[in-house]
């Protein structure tokens, strides 16, 4: 596995999403012929208004999968079953359904860490006390993430339930500080909270 792969798998988890629809009347040319059949299309997307992230994104596509994405104002789409069904066998997928691969799991600690750098740019919040938390919906990610972190010798603690059926993972000091130094984000604005008294 790529580095680059373990990003797009986290992205997908975090800003993006994975889809499938039926297009009727879907042009098809075989050998020269031109008909018209029913066809289901498989949809990767990815949205985040930073342009940092955004650009990271379309150059792991086109590095893993050779493929550009589609960019419309802040948001990147592109059509491939070949593709959807890689991502979603590295865990891609909707909010309560993501989860970490054991392709990710198993493999080196570089993967572990780009796996998680992208995933915390996406859906973490960086608090005045330089804590840093993530609020999900999705507890079992959640509970593999922690077990990711651990891992790497970062201890994370898990709250909730909340009233509105989410759950956020904790970071505070020092694992949060550990966390930056080893891991650290591509987001810039998490970067500044982080860096803020240093």
């Amino acid at each position: 596995m790529l580095n680059e792969e373990a990003r797009i798998a986290a992205h997908v988890c975090g800003d993006g999403w994975l889809t499938q629809y039926l297009e009727k009347n879907s042009l098809q040319i075989v050998k020269g012929r031109r008909y018209r059949r029913k066809r289901i299309r498989y949809v990767i997307g990815y949205c985040n208004n930073e342009k940092i992230l955004l650009n990271q994104f379309e150059r792991d596509m086109m590095r893993v999968f050779g493929v550009k994405p589609i960019r419309v104002r802040t948001e990147l789409r592109f059509k491939s079953k070949r593709i959807h069904n890689r991502i979603k066998n590295l865990g891609g997928g909707k909010s309560k359904e993501w989860y970490i691969s054991k392709e990710i799991f198993n493999s080196n600690k570089k993967n572990k860490i780009e796996w998680l750098r992208a995933f915390f740019d996406d859906e973490s919040t960086v608090t005045k006390y330089r804590s840093i938390r993530i609020k999900s919906v999705n507890l079992n990610g959640l509970k593999q993430i922690r077990r990711l972190l651990l891992k790497l010798k970062i201890n994370s603690h898990i709250t909730g339930k909340n009233i509105d059926n989410t759950w956020y993972l904790n970071l505070i000091k020092p694992n949060s500080i550990k966390y930056y130094n080893l891991i650290g984000f591509n987001h810039p604005s998490k970067n500044k909270g982080m860096n803020k008294n240093v």
